[in-house]
């Protein structure tokens, strides 16, 4: 029996894994005292022995506090534990710099390991990293608001939700077009994705080009302003950009839901933005939609091909031709990104990669496959002529998402073409199999 028919062993799965990865400290730092309870990405095992030293950067890979891994964990944890939800969204806010800024990483400090202490040391707080992630918090809190129309966490959230969508505008909407810029590959949350290249100049992303970039933003004080001007890496980076959009609409509604006047203004930045990924970043030949390359003013498609092409599936105003050209002509097409087990990062066309590297080649991540079957959904509900059809896509990509889980467990990313699982196990994001489910 597959796992997507069985969801309650699925939820037992995802309770003990996300236990596993529970963490409990006291955060001293930014204003009053709190004991915090958030979910590390993974914990891993415990080396042991006189070389562990040595060993626990690659043995524990994730024991922080991640910004858009902790939206996802909020998004499971709203199906079994609203308080744990709450909690995760707390622990981020915690961290909230007055200018509305939240880090794409908070440290964990008792799990530091001697490559950690070296990063802090380059970075402008002892807490935090400097960069963003995918804003997936609106997203977030409306899981949990929704479960049980909780106003009193809405309203005590809202303010610093809002705080946090209004520094995105003024600090990385730097053309005023709607679209925000990254300022390193991190911040897209696709780490090493060959999209980026071009704007390194190299393929060789780790661990040089990226260190180099660090230091680079480090000798400018890190700030945003002047390390824009530089133009040593600026892109309007699409995945990023369709996530803004919709947590955009997304705070709107808890707005709307809170009485505040704010939704309007909210609302109307979405369309906006929208907009923008509709007429930027669309390449009418291909039917894909790219990234922009920012530097020195320009607005130039960066013309790769990657699971992030797909991803305007999930916008509220693309037309359903568009619609119908990515889902038939890439999405479902065995040549490009219909793998064994969907959706690679890569499409199945491009060059051969024979080791896989995070975000690069023919690896399968459960959170873009949950945000593909999202957008399908909602394209189902637009056009309902099609609607048939986009769901039973979106059912076969959980089914399959089911199956991973049900082979090889929580991993941090799984093979497309043989499902096999990879890196990092115990995997917390990969839970999101289970909203995919809940919503199937």
């Amino acid at each position: 029996m597959a796992i997507a028919d069985r969801p309650g062993h699925l939820r037992e799965q995802v309770e003990k894994m996300l236990r596993r990865n529970r963490v409990e400290e006291m955060r001293r730092w930014n204003g009053p005292s709190r004991c915090i309870v958030y979910h590390a990405p993974s914990l891993g095992t415990k080396p042991t022995g006189w070389l562990s030293w040595s060993v626990r950067p690659w043995r524990v890979l994730y024991p922080h506090q991640w910004f858009w891994d902790s939206c996802a964990h909020a998004i499971v944890l709203s199906h079994l534990d609203l308080e744990l939800a709450k909690g995760e969204i707390e622990a981020l806010l915690y961290a909230q710099r007055d200018d509305g800024f939240i880090a794409h990483m908070i440290w964990n400090k008792a799990k530091m390991h001697w490559l950690d202490r070296l990063a802090s040391r380059v970075y402008p707080s002892r807490y935090t990293s400097p960069y963003l992630q995918p804003p997936l918090l609106a997203t977030a809190v409306e899981a949990i608001y929704t479960k049980k129309d909780d106003k009193q966490f809405m309203s005590a959230v809202l303010p610093a939700v809002k705080k946090y969508y209004h520094h995105l505008d003024e600090a990385r909407n730097f053309s005023r077009d709607g679209l925000l810029e990254i300022i390193i590959s991190y911040e897209s949350g696709k780490d090493r994705s060959p999209e980026y290249d071009e704007v390194y100049g190299t393929t060789r992303l780790w661990p040089l080009p990226i260190m180099h970039l660090v230091n680079r933003q480090r000798r400018l004080g890190w700030d945003v302003g002047r390390i824009l001007a530089s133009n040593s890496f600026r892109v309007k980076d699409l995945l990023f950009n369709c996530v803004y959009a919709q947590n955009l609409i997304a705070l709107s509604r808890l707005c709307l839901a809170a009485g505040d006047g704010e939704a309007e203004l909210f609302c109307s930045r979405a369309k906006i933005t929208e907009a923008a990924i509709l007429s930027k970043m669309y390449h009418a030949e291909s039917g894909l939609f790219f990234s922009l390359d920012t530097r020195s003013g320009q607005e130039r498609q960066i013309r790769v091909s990657t699971v992030s092409a797909l991803l305007p599936l999930m916008l509220d105003s693309i037309s359903q031709p568009r619609v119908d050209r990515l889902v038939r002509g890439y999405l479902t097409n065995p040549s490009e990104f219909w793998a064994n087990y969907p959706v690679p990062a890569e499409p199945l066309s491009a060059p051969h990669r024979k080791k896989l590297q995070i975000w690069r080649g023919q690896q399968t991540w459960v959170y873009t496959n949950w945000l593909i079957v999202r957008g399908l959904r909602k394209q189902a509900r637009r056009f309902p002529q099609q609607g048939q059809d986009y769901n039973s896509i979106a059912d076969t990509i959980t089914d399959k998402t089911c199956q991973l889980i049900e082979q090889w467990g929580f991993r941090e990313y799984y093979d497309s073409r043989t499902g096999q699982g990879c890196r990092a196990r115990n995997f917390g994001w990969s839970a999101l199999v289970l909203d995919m489910v809940y919503n199937k």
